[in-house]
């Protein structure tokens, strides 16, 4: 018995409300920056670093992620529109990479953590559990815009994308996606609450960073090719994600610092957080550090 093929065939317009346009990947885009933006409050609050970091990183993290996904789709999936047509450089919602939205995402944090003399991977790991939680529903997101399918397949559960134009089915690589991100969630989640006090600042940035690419490498596989060049054996995709595998695994097994084989020196904690580091009560380190001695000069 042959299973009947579903077909996908969703307006991407939710609802028209006056001048405002609700769309399904604004809708879900909005769903996962709201529970990212809520966990990054929760990750900075369980490491003691400053509530009023958490809020800056709120807005300035996003903005990074959209500048960042917007000029490397540019550079590696559109390089003659920098000539032919600049215009494109400044229109921001046509053309997201997610290799650049990590990136511009990280320089976003790094430059921010280091004007306040914090510690950049600690900052970072912090980020990163938080911004695990964007990936699945941005996916879900392009599932409902018909948008990043992948190849023709036979299978069973493969997925008609009509507004596409296509008649035969494909397979739904946006599912894929979206269900191995809420692993991800999941992993994070995991590590977040048994293995925080375990693991060197940076050691769980990279996990999680390295878990996404290597399942992201193979995702490509079935996604539309994106290849460099006829004939060439790796799509785009596969290219960009290469470098970063690489980069995690020195950092995970090869470097002294940032590695997940041997256990802080320090537990994790405000003196992660350079100057303004705080308590759980939210006082700076400084001001505590100033009570505990008067407390020892009346004794």
């Amino acid at each position: 018995m042959v299973m009947p093929r579903m077909r996908w065939n969703v307006d991407p317009i939710l609802a028209k409300l006056g001048p405002i346009t609700l769309r399904w990947y604004g809708l879900f885009f909005a769903i996962g920056l709201a529970l990212g933006i809520r966990q990054l409050a929760l990750t900075f609050q369980r490491r003691g670093f400053p509530a009023k970091h958490a809020s800056a990183l709120m807005l300035w993290t996003p903005i990074g992620m959209i500048l960042g996904a917007h000029l490397i789709h540019l550079i590696f999936y559109e390089p003659r529109a920098f000539i032919e047509n600049p215009i494109r450089i400044f229109e921001i919602g046509k053309g997201l990479a997610s290799h650049g939205g990590g990136l511009g995402a990280i320089v976003a944090v790094a430059i921010y953590a280091k004007r306040k003399g914090a510690d950049v991977h600690a900052y970072c790991d912090a980020v990163m559990a938080a911004a695990i939680w964007v990936i699945p529903w941005v996916r879900v997101g392009n599932f409902f815009n018909s948008e990043i399918y992948g190849r023709p397949t036979t299978l069973p559960w493969g997925v008609i994308f009509v507004r596409r134009g296509f008649t035969k089915p494909r397979h739904p690589s946006q599912v894929y996606e979206a269900a191995l991100a809420f692993g991800l969630v999941l992993t994070g989640w995991i590590l977040e609450r048994t293995r925080l006090d375990k693991m060197r600042p940076g050691a769980l940035f990279y996990l999680l960073l390295l878990i996404y690419f290597v399942t992201r490498f193979f995702i490509e596989y079935v996604k539309e090719y994106q290849t460099i060049s006829p004939g060439f054996p790796f799509t785009m995709g596969q290219m960009l994600s290469l470098p970063v595998v690489l980069l995690c695994v020195y950092m995970l097994f090869f470097s002294k610092t940032h590695n997940i084989r041997t256990p802080p020196d320090k537990p994790v904690g405000p003196h992660l957080a350079g100057p303004e580091a705080q308590d759980s009560s939210g006082k700076s380190s400084s001001v505590v550090k100033t009570k505990t001695k008067k407390k020892r000069k009346k004794r």
